[in-house]
Order: C-alpha cells, then sequence, then structure tokens
C-alpha cells in the first residue's frame, strides 16, 4: 500500500491510493472473474435461495461482470495489463451473454430484453458485436412498452440508460430523474428502509453513467453526497462491505474528487478488510456455514458470498482511477467523531435503542455546536417515539421490522 504522502487527486478522502494500487486491484477483481465466470454452471446446483424463474442468479451474476468489465474497459486505453483483462472476462462472458437459452427467453418473454439483454449490450460496448443477436434482442425491445412492467424511479433511469448504450442510442443524451426519485428526498439513514439505499445507490449509477456525466441538474448533489454519508456511517457500524462499496462508489460518481471523513473510514475500513484476507465478504458470508460444506460445495458458496462485494470493489477502483486528475473536493467538514457519532445514532435507531439515542443525543446537546444531518434526524425520531399515546405499547412487537420506515408487517 503506498504510504500516505503519496495522496493523489480523486482517491477517497485523500486516502493513500494511487494509480499504481488502483490498477493491480482492477485487475486481481477482473481475474478473479475470469477464474469463476466457466465455473458457474457446476456452482448453480449448489446455489442457495430461491431462484427467479427468468433471471437466474447465473444471470444476475453475468450482467455484474459486465458491468465491471465495462467500467474497467473505460480506463484501460493507456493500461495494456487492465485491457488484457478486460478481454479475458469479456471472453468468458460472450457465451454466457448470449446463450441459447437467452435468445429463447428474449423470444418466448421480450420484456426479459431489460434484464438478460443487458449483458449483451455491454459486451457490445467492449467491441464484440453479434449482428444476429442484435437484431434478436432489438427486435424484443421493439415488442415492449416502455412502462410494462412498471418500474420504480431507479428502474426507469436504467431504462434509459440502456437505450444509450444501444447501437444508435441517444449516447450523448444525459439520464433524466424522474419525480419520486429517492434522489429527490434529502433523507438519512435514521428515516431509510434498507431498499431505499439500494435505490439511492443505482440511481447514482445510471444518472452519471458511472461518473461519466453530471446527474439531471434538478437534483441537488451536495444533498445527495449528505445522505450517501448518512448511509455509510450506518453500514460502517454495520460493517456492510457491499454497500460500503456502493456508497463509496456513488459519492465518486456524483462528484469526482469527492472527500469527506465519511468516505475516508469507508474506505479504510474496505481496504483494511481487503489486505487482511485478500477478498471482500458479503454479510451472508459464514465461516461455519462455509466449513460445514463439501470442498466442491465450498467453491460455490464461498463465490457466491464474495462475488458481488468483489466486483462492487472493483468498479470503485475504476471510477476512482478515472478520476485520478480531478482535483479533490470536500463537501463538508465533517470530523471522525461525527462519524463515529451518525454510526452509532443510526444504529440505535434502526435497533430501537431509545435509551442510546436519549443518552447520546444528551451528550451532543450539552457539548453545542451544529448537529449533523443524521443527528436531527435521530432528535426528530426520539421525539417522535415521545408521542405513543397512552396504553399503546413504547417498544415494537417483536414482528415488527426493527428500523424506522419499514413497512408494516403483513
Amino acid at each position: 500500500m503506498p504510504s500516505q504522502d503519496q495522496v493523489p487527486a480523486g482517491s477517497p478522502a485523500g486516502t493513500a491510493a494511487d494509480g499504481t494500487y488502483l490498477r493491480g486491484r482492477m485487475c486481481d477483481i477482473l481475474d478473479f472473474a475470469v477464474r469463476h465466470i466457466p465455473r458457474l454452471h457446476s456452482y448453480e446446483k449448489h446455489w442457495t435461495g430461491k431462484q427467479d424463474p427468468v433471471v437466474s442468479m447465473n444471470d444476475k451474476i453475468v450482467v455484474e461482470a459486465a458491468l465491471l468489465a465495462l467500467t474497467c474497459h473505460r480506463v484501460s486505453h493507456a493500461e495494456p495489463r487492465i485491457a488484457a483483462a478486460v478481454r479475458a472476462l469479456a471472453g468468458v462472458l460472450l457465451p454466457h451473454a448470449r446463450s441459447a437459452r437467452n435468445a429463447d427467453m428474449l423470444t418466448r418473454l421480450p420484456q426479459s430484453a431489460a434484464s438478460i439483454g443487458t449483458s449483451h449490450l455491454l459486451l457490445d460496448r467492449l467491441g464484440y458485436p453479434d449482428a444476429r443477436y442484435d437484431a434478436l434482442h432489438t427486435a424484443a425491445v421493439a415488442a415492449t412498452h416502455p412502462c410494462v412492467p412498471e418500474r420504480l424511479p431507479y428502474r426507469y433511469m436504467e431504462q434509459q440508460w440502456l437505450a444509450s448504450l444501444a447501437p444508435g442510442g441517444r449516447g450523448s443524451h444525459g439520464v433524466e430523474v424522474p419525480p419520486g426519485s429517492v434522489l429527490y428526498a434529502n433523507q438519512t439513514a435514521v428515516e431509510m428502509h434498507p431498499n431505499d439505499v439500494y435505490s439511492l445507490t443505482h440511481a447514482v449509477m445510471f444518472g452519471t453513467d458511472f461518473g461519466r456525466r453530471t446527474v439531471d441538474p434538478r437534483v441537488s448533489t451536495e444533498a445527495v453526497l449528505a445522505t450517501l454519508d448518512s448511509c455509510l456511517a450506518l453500514q460502517l457500524g454495520n460493517e456492510n462491505l457491499d454497500l460500503i462499496g456502493e456508497l463509496l462508489f456513488s459519492a465518486a460518481m456524483l462528484r469526482p474528487g469527492t472527500t469527506c471523513a465519511y468516505t475516508r473510514a469507508g474506505w479504510d475500513l474496505l481496504t483494511g478488510v481487503w489486505e487482511r484476507f485478500g477478498y471482500l465478504p458479503s454479510p451472508q458470508f459464514s465461516t461455519p456455514e462455509y466449513e460445514e460444506l463439501a470442498p466442491r460445495a465450498r467453491a460455490a458458496y464461498s463465490f457466491q458470498h464474495t462475488y458481488h462485494t468483489m466486483f462492487v470493489a472493483g468498479i470503485l477502483c475504476a471510477v476512482l482511477y478515472d478520476a485520478l486528475d480531478t482535483p479533490p473536493r470536500p463537501h463538508v467538514h465533517a470530523a471522525p467523531d461525527d462519524v463515529a457519532t451518525d454510526a452509532a445514532l443510526a444504529l440505535a435507531a434502526r435497533e430501537y435503542q431509545l435509551d442510546v439515542l436519549t443518552r447520546q443525543l444528551g451528550q451532543l446537546t450539552a457539548a453545542g455546536g451544529p448537529l449533523t444531518p443524521t443527528a436531527e434526524a435521530a432528535a426528530r425520531y426520539l421525539e417522535l417515539q415521545r408521542a405513543v399515546p397512552r396504553g399503546v405499547p413504547s417498544r415494537p412487537d417483536p414482528q415488527t421490522p426493527q428500523y424506522p420506515g419499514a413497512p408494516a408487517t403483513p
């Protein structure tokens, strides 16, 4: 790892991650994908969890690997090692992206062009066209209505982004952020459901073309960055490397060169685990569960519970590498203590620990000074709990989701 005096522009919060480090990490993850993608058919018999009948686990992995390849390809023009690794990944993706099964699915279910068809479009952008498959994909897109199925705002943005990638697409046009998008919400982790964080990071991805365009001017960049900071604090408390990586690359995509104590803390945790273990586990990875498996099942389990976090980290490195010449631009003057406090407050609100909220907010009030947006939201949440009518339990039923803003249990 480079020393702390080698601080490049564009790295998260001034963290020592120079071009050499970022290039090495991208190549490591591209090689990781190249080793495992050819094994997907042998792995799939061991996948745990319910499989979607249209978009299988394998389909999801192939699309995410193609997104990794796209972001690394964009910074590979002067980097032969990265370019070679991208070509190798594209080579193992092609049989999966343009399989007979996918062609049949596009014919029978044209709306699947918006999901399993994505890897085809991305490979075309990487320089691997296929006229026959493209004709099939184009026909499937033409056979569907853009409003069917009805989509969440970030999925609507995804459709605009995919249209810009298609041959003859409007690549020079930005992606419109529709009304109702979480990008307009100006919320903190205290008020947000976990699904909202997923929507937030994906809206930024598609709205900025993975950092290549400015977001819709109607969106307040500073407000979204503040939301990302709050969400980072909560995920630092949870040590959720999946979401930490997505939140970090969202900040870097939204405004290259973004720096603050929140992004530095996230980067330090992510790379610390990476340096220590050599991989990045998802929150679902269980060492005892892994050790109980047979050797062949272990390989499938390990990949299933590391691939997403690894691919996210690769995309993060590509986005940071693309912005190495961008001057650092702090957007808040937060201290490390603010990050730790926000993490504790957001966790306490999610776990409904009102005593912790009361104590910490009391300490913050006694200390004086301005409160962070997360602390202000935690104070409003605590005040709401005091409004519970007499005779109504002050603590939720055990079946009630333990985080603010969660939908009612059916």
